[in-house]
């Protein structure tokens, strides 16, 4: 299927690969969902490299068995604390006289990128975003090709990465039998599945809470203007419930998700939970007023470092609010907290908008990035005039073929007899 596009987002906590078909205006019909448990990688950051292949190509084989297609290519997320972001202007002279061509608009984002200046040996560019463009001096262009002037600018936002983090990523996947399309950062994904128009036009803060980092993101008429990740994030939960607990980690997971709140307050005095204890077993019963005295400072600590973020960003006061996304998010009491913590700031829970089909699996804010990087992916595709298909019907089981071949052969023994 020459139109279907591929997000794959390797988590800490879970690997989803999304195969879905552009049906215009951004919508999305999803194909193909495969998810399954991350191993191999903490924080955005590939630690043991076999454990994370396996995890890759078992979330890209169920996509397929899923979609009934062979997944070829991808779009592919990338976070972590090594990520940054800064703003920088290019300049340059149209090359045609006096109205911009496509070239003239690499020219001026290429000289944007020469403007970040000396990366070092181990940092490379993964983004260079135009926010706006000028010309002669007018600012506010978003598309100036075909427009007349002689000088144009651009206002872009760059985003950088460890190359070897981001090596490491790509080799996985390529291990795993996927070509990557393009490495996408995180939270630029999540905004094409969670944001709306209207938020980013009048300006939005994007808190994506993932299971390793907590990404932060802005948008400012309709461009995004800041990036970030923060190395706290849902895992900790887990670990703090784990120790305050004394309980395996396994254990304390489960618990944060059937049991957890957000505000110790919003527990029953009366609910008890049951725990065993790590090591001998021995079963207990504990409030469910504990695992929120547990979580809740976590979250705040979280939350605050988000704030103090968006605050040395110079975004923060903004109209559209906050919007509070991915599986950290979905303990009850979280738009609260958080909302009390970000300064009484109006904050809404983001979850995939704009797809129909395969959607039970991935409604949640949890798989906002992933649908989001097939939908980074369908743009590009709009953009590209011939892209190279990602996708082709998937062969033929082994055994089914086998079969086939068996019973052709007892078919010509038959007829000799």
């Amino acid at each position: 299927m020459e139109n279907a596009v591929v997000g794959l987002d390797v988590g800490t906590t879970k690997i989803c690969t999304v195969v879905a078909r552009p049906l215009g205006d951004g919508r999305l019909e999803v194909l193909g969902v495969g998810v399954v448990p991350s191993l191999g990688l903490k924080r955005g950051v590939v630690v043991d490299l076999q454990d994370a292949v396996e995890s890759i190509r078992r979330s890209v084989q169920r996509a397929q068995e899923s979609s009934a297609l062979e997944i070829r290519s991808a779009y592919v997320g990338i976070t972590g604390d090594h990520v940054t972001s800064l703003n920088v202007a290019g300049r340059t002279i149209v090359s045609a006289g006096t109205e911009v061509t496509p070239e003239d608009c690499e020219r001026v984002l290429q000289a944007a990128r020469d403007n970040v200046g000396n990366l070092g040996p181990n940092r490379e560019i993964v983004h260079v975003i135009p926010r706006e463009f000028a010309l002669d001096g007018q600012p506010g262009i978003r598309r100036p090709v075909g427009m007349s002037g002689r000088r144009l600018e651009v206002a872009a936002h760059v985003v950088t990465g460890v190359k070897s983090i981001l090596e490491n990523v790509e080799k996985c996947v390529v291990a795993a039998g996927v070509q990557v399309l393009e490495k996408v950062l995180e939270p630029i994904a999540t905004a094409e599945a969670v944001l709306t128009p209207a938020e980013r036009e009048l300006g939005v803060a994007l808190i994506d809470v993932g299971g390793g980092t907590a990404d932060v993101a802005v948008f400012l008429d309709g461009s995004i203007c800041h990036t970030s990740a923060i190395p706290v994030a849902g895992n900790h939960v887990t670990r703090d419930l784990a120790i305050g607990l004394r309980v395996p980690v396994e254990q304390a997971e489960d618990l944060k998700r059937k049991a957890g709140v957000a505000l110790a307050a919003q527990a029953d005095d009366r609910q008890r939970v049951g725990i065993r204890l790590a090591g001998t077993g021995e079963p207990q019963q504990v409030p469910r007023r504990l695992l929120g005295e547990i979580i809740q400072p976590r979250l705040e600590e979280i939350l605050n470092l988000a704030r103090t973020d968006l605050k040395r960003s110079g975004f923060y006061d903004l109209i559209g609010g906050v919007v509070l996304t991915g599986g950290g998010c979905l303990l009850p009491g979280t738009l609260e907290l958080a909302s009390k913590v970000l300064d009484d700031n109006r904050v809404r829970l983001g979850e995939p908008q704009g797809i129909t089909g395969l959607v039970a699996p991935i409604s949640g804010p949890a798989f906002g990035t992933s649908v989001g990087l097939a939908m980074y992916g369908a743009a590009r595709l709009a953009e590209a005039p011939e892209p190279p298909p990602p996708l082709a019907a998937a062969p033929e089981p082994w055994f089914r073929h086998a079969a086939g071949k068996a019973a052709d052969l007892f078919r010509r023994l038959i007829r000799r007899a």
